[in-house]
């Protein structure tokens, strides 16, 4: 059996590494009439990286270096060109938006924030109350937290309160976790923190169209839709999965664990502190002009104050350390990021993207690309993976809104907020998360999340078209 089970698993590995060649040869080989020879080969170096990113022979961050070895055998550039592509602002603003909620974990601020929630008077006095409390608290960190650090602290803190409160409840302890993932998703459409779609979608929008965006004006629209999709999602769940309890009796539970977790320590002072600064320098250009203070300079500012208060200045301790770099940051997600934006700037330079308007212009009208980006987004999201849709539906569709002249912002809004997957348990490292908890099967992972995104997706698209021009959320750079 062994012999058979690694015999296997070398097919399963030989078919996923060719997957990519495959679909380089097969674009290669189709009559993309009027494409220069350069930016055709291109096209079949990003079907290969899309197929690896896709089938995952590699890591996502070894897959993401694939255009150094590809691009200069037949696309015109050398290596010092393609390197050139993968200097971004979105690199330091993803490291250190991942390092603060490593923070916030690290130093159990969200653990007294959820506890803190559910002490309040009038909340989690029944089974759906403390549901809609998880789901609220989940939403409310994950605004400035990445999806997966509240997703990794909020999921065992839920079901450790769940089944405390509904000893052998299976759907109580089910939804209590579907409640973080959705809440994480939802709280991530508010602020370009939220979700890491946000700033992927923004950067791709500063660089192929002429808008630009601010903190604040996201925030106008984000939050609108949080609030529209917080009672949404959980009525779905309500529905779908009946809780066994309804009156909470021993809420004093709650207080006495708050209680147990002691006055806020410096680590906690200090990450809030860190979180003040970063609301502050976000939202300050909304009212006073600074030439420097812009949407991407914010993180590393937070990075290098996390770096530099002590928590324990005798011993020589901050509030964070060396080894939390490689424990905070996602590694391979954000060299995922880095390698989509790099391919996308090729694919603009070398006339892709321009060849693709051009196509397409005439057989898609400009009403039809929001219903479009919220099917593709989603659709793409569950056989790839969040960022990689984001990048190939954004690089596909936003030349396409300029040539048709409609506006790219909204299409920028939608598929952010549909580019979460909640279905499949690989779709994602959230729902990935949620599953592994052992208390959702994947039945109803996938019964209730298919509803979800059918249900959001519809309304992302319609507030979306309705909410960024009345709002004026973003404007021309």
């Amino acid at each position: 059996m062994p012999d058979v089970d690694a015999a296997r698993g070398r097919r399963a590995l030989v078919l996923r590494l060719a997957a990519g060649p495959v679909a380089f040869a097969a674009v290669r080989a189709a009559p993309l009439v009027g494409l220069a020879p350069e930016a055709h080969y291109a096209v079949s170096a990003f079907a290969w990286v899309l197929a690896w990113w896709v089938t995952r022979p590699v890591p996502w961050a070894v897959t993401s270096f694939l255009p150094f070895v590809l691009l200069p055998l037949g696309a015109g550039m050398s290596v010092a060109d393609v390197a050139a592509r993968y200097g971004h602002v979105i690199l330091p603003h993803l490291a250190g938006v991942m390092l603060f909620g490593h923070a916030v974990a690290k130093h159990g601020l969200a653990r007294r924030i959820a506890l803190g929630a559910l002490c309040l008077p009038g909340v989690a006095r029944s089974g759906g109350g403390l549901l809609l409390a998880i789901m609220t608290v989940s939403a409310v960190l994950s605004a400035m937290v990445s999806d997966l650090a509240v997703a990794v602290m909020m999921t065992p803190i839920a079901l450790s309160i769940a089944r405390s409160v509904a000893p052998g409840a299976g759907r109580m302890a089910a939804a209590a976790c579907l409640a973080v993932l959705y809440g994480t998703t939802v709280g991530g459409m508010a602020t370009p923190a939220g979700a890491i779609y946000n700033p992927v979608t923004l950067a791709l929008l500063e660089r192929l169209t002429a808008y630009s965006v601010t903190f604040a004006q996201w925030m106008s629209t984000g939050v609108v839709l949080t609030a529209v999709h917080l009672p949404l999602c959980y009525g779905v769940l309500k529905l779908m999965l009946p809780l066994e309890v309804r009156a909470i009796p021993d809420r004093a539970r709650f207080r006495r664990e708050l209680a147990r977790l002691g006055p806020m320590g410096r680590g906690e002072k200090n990450v809030l502190f860190v979180l003040v600064v970063m609301l502050v320098l976000w939202i300050l250009p909304t009212f006073v002009t600074i030439g420097f203070l812009d949407i991407w300079y914010v993180a590393p500012v937070a990075m290098v104050l996390l770096f530099a208060l002590p928590v324990d200045a005798k011993r020589g301790k901050a509030t964070l350390e060396a080894a939390d770099v490689q424990q905070g940051i996602g590694w391979n997600v954000l060299f995922l990021v880095l390698g989509g934006m790099a391919l996308a700037d090729v694919l603009a330079r070398v006339g892709v993207t321009d060849w693709l308007a051009a196509l397409l212009t005439g057989n898609v009208t400009a009403g039809a690309l929001p219903w479009l980006a919220g099917l593709a987004t989603p659709l793409l999201t569950q056989l790839a993976n969040g960022p990689a849709a984001t990048v190939a539906i954004s690089t596909t569709l936003y030349p396409i809104a300029d040539a048709l002249g409609y506006n790219a912002a909204i299409l920028a809004r939608i598929i952010a907020g549909t580019a979460d997957a909640v279905t499949l348990p690989w779709a994602s490292g959230v729902v990935a998360v949620t599953f592994a908890s052992g208390a959702v099967g994947l039945g109803t992972m996938f019964r209730v999340g298919v509803v979800v995104t059918i249900l959001t997706s519809i309304v992302v698209v319609v507030l979306s078209t309705i909410l960024v021009p009345a709002l004026q959320a973003f404007a021309v750079g």
